[in-house]
């Protein structure tokens, strides 16, 4: 049973009916001089039964849940509601905190449910019940605070504090709820001295990362009346590469045919070999981060180009899961002070996990023939496939103990909203399915989806082979593939076909790149195959099935702005570039909102999932825009003339391997100089110009 109980907040309006306009918090942000004030208006929270047996004693443990906000989840103890959301504040400044809440409002005899918070998507790992007796007979209320404040971290070019507001606390031995219907923060800001720490480069995309943001709008210090004093840089124009592609010697040519085809496409970038920093994490971490180092630096992007065997992988000893073997933190500014603090993305990190020098070169070529040349059939950018499964196992009563399939179908709306077709490949242990994991009945036309193993299997392969857009998984995960519904590396040799597809492969190990030789995981045979994945993201270790779902709600947030709940904004936006690192960056960024009480956990996760392929893949939404591009030369110039002139786009002028003019144009008519393109006699002979923008077909034209 599911059942609405009101926290009777006096700012709702009398017509206020939870039918219609759900439980969701309702937010207001008001920014004033020196203060920020946020008022969080609570309608209510669901009840719902989740009875367990618990050392053979039956508890009639019930679910507390708000929509569109997360939990606080410490393992074993109550699970309950906790909003999560940054506020921006101005760099260089202090702050203070005030919280005030409304007359509570008292529910007795409920006993809430633990939180499984060491809930893997290992199929080895035999989960036992997470229940703190102990803390469950304590007589004192919790959490202690109701607005936990951390912080201040950069995030994406904000200064940010990550605020969580749980409305609900609750006395375990008196199995008493109190609620609050209002909750009102405020944060009062005032200026440091003045500091030399130069502002976030402003060509930072900001728009993406504001659906996680309650203030997400440029000029903070303006709207404030905050003078920050911070001191600007000497010089406004940023230099460097924007992708760093550190390479073994092995994979010379492959590497460097990645960097000419990007440069092509606009994107600075450089290719160096191991040999120049050292083949140590240290020396590796080092490189990456004095290059990063200046305000002004374009790096946004590194790839380690081979596997773990040549190019050394760190390794984390204490985590939740025992030992964790990763690249991410060549992705941060530092390393973490401790078991229990996350460091947020400075880059976008990836690795190209090969052991020959023929696998680097066919990788590469993939990953080109992806950008360059994306299918021509139409349906296909309207293709995508879930996968997911139905688990009821404790106690086996056909209400899911995991929300594998709710995850997936949540997304799946959205995007059947957006006019995608999205097929589902779903099975089950339980035949009579009645409910989701949070209570919510299941409806006949999901239940209708569901189908048996093989034909699962062979449906899969079918779409491999055929190829779509997006295939998600959610589910158990082994270093072969999919537990359920079952797809594994023997499978993958069914497929045929040379269209590519992107995975999200969300569950535990297939990523694993550390394999032993010379046996590859999922992910990277998918990487390697032809009619396989250009770049996928997958983990490398256990992950936590809670984290995972979400995880998996903000990869598709990423590119399709509106999966994630926004407050305080009426606006959502996606990422920008839809560069695959910068996907799964945002999905990392997502977790400590939605999760609290669990920072390992998360940084667990930070450190996990990898982009196992190229970070600046750019990955296809919607049929690419063909422009038309046409260069003559006149005289002492050259004129470029394009059917249109999308944002963001760039042309460069070549002679063989060099290239001899980079230009971001902002009009469909461009008219160079031939004198700023150093032509020599040679060279005046046969050029080409490329053309590239977001969303578009690549050009290059011989003149």
């Amino acid at each position: 049973m599911r059942e609405f109980k009101s926290l009777r907040p006096r700012e709702l309006p009398r017509i206020y009916n939870v039918e219609t306009h759900g439980e969701e918090p309702i937010v207001t942000v008001e920014e004033t001089e020196g203060r920020i004030t946020i008022q969080y208006t609570f309608p209510g929270f669901y009840l719902s039964d989740d009875e367990r047996d618990v050392e053979k004693e039956r508890i009639p443990f019930k679910q507390v849940t708000i929509a569109h906000t997360g939990f606080l989840g410490e393992s074993g103890k109550p699970l309950l509601p906790s909003f999560g959301r940054y506020v921006q504040i101005p760099f260089n400044c202090e702050y203070t905190i005030t919280v005030e809440k409304s007359e509570s409002v008292q529910f007795d005899d409920i006993t809430v449910a633990p939180a499984q918070a060491n809930l893997t998507d290992s199929p080895e790992e035999e989960h036992v019940f997470e229940y703190d007796k102990e803390f469950y007979l304590k007589d004192q209320f919790y959490p202690e605070d109701v607005v936990n404040v951390s912080g201040p971290f950069e995030i994406n070019g904000y200064n940010s504090l990550l605020l969580h507001v749980r409305p609900l606390q609750y006395n375990p031995a008196k199995k008493k709820v109190i609620g609050f219907g209002t909750i009102t923060v405020t944060i009062d800001i005032t200026p440091k001295e003045p500091s030399e720490y130069a502002l976030a480069h402003p060509a930072l995309d900001k728009e993406a990362y504001g659906n996680l943001f309650l203030n997400p709008k440029r000029g903070i210090e303006k709207r404030l009346g905050i003078d920050t004093r911070v001191m600007a840089p000497s010089s406004n124009t940023p230099s460097g590469p924007e992708f760093l592609i550190i390479y073994h010697d092995t994979f010379k040519k492959a590497a460097e045919n990645l960097a000419k085809w990007k440069n092509k496409r606009g994107l600075r970038t450089v290719a160096v070999s191991i040999t120049e920093m050292g083949n140590t994490v240290e020396s590796i971490k080092r490189y990456i981060r004095k290059m990063r180092g200046s305000t002004l630096s374009r790096l946004r992007y590194v790839l380690l180009f081979g596997d773990t065997d040549v190019i050394i992988p760190e390794t984390i000893p204490e985590s939740p899961s025992g030992e964790n073997v990763t690249d991410y933190y060549c992705s941060t500014e530092r390393d973490p002070v401790s078991t229990t603090q996350y460091v947020f993305p400075w880059l976008s990190v990836g690795r190209i996990p090969v052991k020959t020098a023929e696998e680097g070169l066919t990788v590469v070529d993939q990953i080109i023939a992806y950008e360059k040349n994306p299918p021509e059939e139409p349906e296909y950018y309207k293709r995508m496939v879930f996968a997911a499964y139905f688990e009821d196992r404790w106690p086996k009563d056909g209400k899911a103990n995991k929300g594998y399939m709710k995850t997936m179908e949540y997304i799946r709306e959205h995007m059947v909203d957006l006019g995608f077709e999205v097929e589902r490949v779903y099975t089950t242990n339980n035949e009579d399915m009645t409910e989701y994991h949070d209570s919510t009945p299941i409806p006949e036309e999901v239940k209708d989806a569901v189908i048996d193993e093989e034909t699962a299997t062979s449906r899969l392969v079918s779409i491999t082979s055929k190829g779509c857009l997006i295939i998600g998984h959610r589910d158990h995960g082994r270093s072969t593939g999919w537990v359920d519904p079952p797809f594994e590396i023997k499978h993958l040799n069914a497929v045929t076909g040379e269209t590519p597809t992107m995975f999200y492969s969300i569950n535990c190990l297939t990523g694993k790149f550390d394999v032993e030789t010379p046996t590859d995981s999922f992910a990277e045979k998918l990487l390697k195959m032809k009619g396989g994945a250009p770049s996928l993201i997958a983990a490398t270790r256990a992950s936590y099935t809670w984290l995972n779902d979400d995880l998996m709600k903000a990869l598709f947030d990423a590119m399709w702005a509106g999966v994630l709940h926004t407050f305080g904004s009426t606006a959502s936006y996606p990422i920008k570039y839809n560069r695959l690192g910068d996907v799964l960056n945002y999905a990392k960024t997502y977790l400590p909102v939605v999760s609290s009480g669990i920072p390992e956990r998360i940084k667990d996760h930070f450190e996990i999932y990898h982009v196992i392929g190229d970070p600046t893949l750019e990955l296809w939404k919607t049929k690419p825009l063909d422009v038309k591009m046409h260069v003559v030369v006149k005289k002492w110039h050259m004129v470029i003339v394009l059917s249109r002139c999308p944002k963001n786009s760039v042309i460069t002028v070549w002679d063989k391997d060099k290239m001899l003019k980079r230009i971001e144009p902002s009009s469909n008519h461009i008219r160079i100089p031939l004198r700023d393109i150093s032509l020599t006699p040679v060279t005046r002979r046969k050029i080409f110009v490329c053309f590239w923008a977001p969303g578009c077909m690549f050009k290059k034209a011989v003149v």
